[in-house]
């Protein structure tokens, strides 16, 4: 809960309004192609038989972080020859070190949702409203760090999922995997080392990354391979 002293001025605040910013963790998708701004129309794809004038078009993509439980991506489209691009979205990408937008795509980010300084009309309500856009404040290397950091902003701690939530593949599902096949034997050289103690093995396992990339120690199928080399030894 927020903590706000007692001598704001609501006021004050209301003299002096700000809008609350938005921000996205994910990965950056873009794209760009050449375009011509036709009345009515709007953006569509360049001819030079039919058009006088050309613009290029840009596509920004953002695909947020599972954890922020976003449906989708979120996405702006916009003219690069314009004060929102320019000084805003590409302003802010050469500032984390990007020096061609094709570069971008693929790149783990984070993301502010500000005004862009265009308005338009709400079709729905007939209101005039002020669109927005991205600034870009983080550019991080892989997922992994991304999502550290997302955790490391927001406060927020890392959901454990139950195995209700996460339901282990079954023994026929893996069977096939080249990493199991491989691991199998080791589990039951582990198990003979530990006379077949399952809690044991699971502890030596787990410290083999072989093994507990390819398994689950705390899976009904590692637990069936132990059960199996016992009674291989008898």
């Amino acid at each position: 809960m927020a903590n706000y002293s007692t001598t704001d001025d609501p006021f004050a605040s209301a003299s002096n309004p700000t809008m609350p910013s938005r921000a996205f963790y994910g990965e950056l998708e873009t794209d760009a192609y050449y375009c011509a701004l036709v009345k009515g129309e709007g953006k569509v794809p360049y001819n030079p038989d039919i058009h006088r004038s050309r613009n290029t078009a840009v596509i920004v993509r953002i695909q947020p972080l599972a954890e922020q439980n976003i449906s989708g991506n979120v996405q702006r489209e916009m003219i690069a020859e314009s004060s929102e691009y320019i000084d805003i979205v590409w302003s802010s990408l050469k500032e984390l070190g990007i020096t061609n937008l094709r570069e971008a795509s693929g790149k783990w980010i984070r993301a502010e949702q500000v005004p862009s300084g265009r308005k338009y009309t709400d079709r729905n309500t007939g209101e005039t409203r002020e669109a927005t856009t991205f600034r870009f404040t983080a550019l991080y290397d892989g997922e992994e760090a991304c999502r550290a950091a997302y955790y490391a902003d927001t406060g927020r701690e890392p959901e454990i999922p139950s195995i209700e939530q996460a339901p282990l593949p079954t023994r026929a599902e893996v069977a096939s995997s080249e990493e199991l096949a491989k691991a199998i034997p080791f589990i039951k050289a582990f198990a003979k080392q530990k006379n077949y103690d399952l809690e044991a093995t699971k502890k030596m396992c787990a410290t083999q990354v072989m093994i507990s990339r390819a398994i689950d120690v705390e899976s009904p199928e590692f637990a069936a391979i132990v059960a199996e080399a016992a009674t291989e030894a008898k």
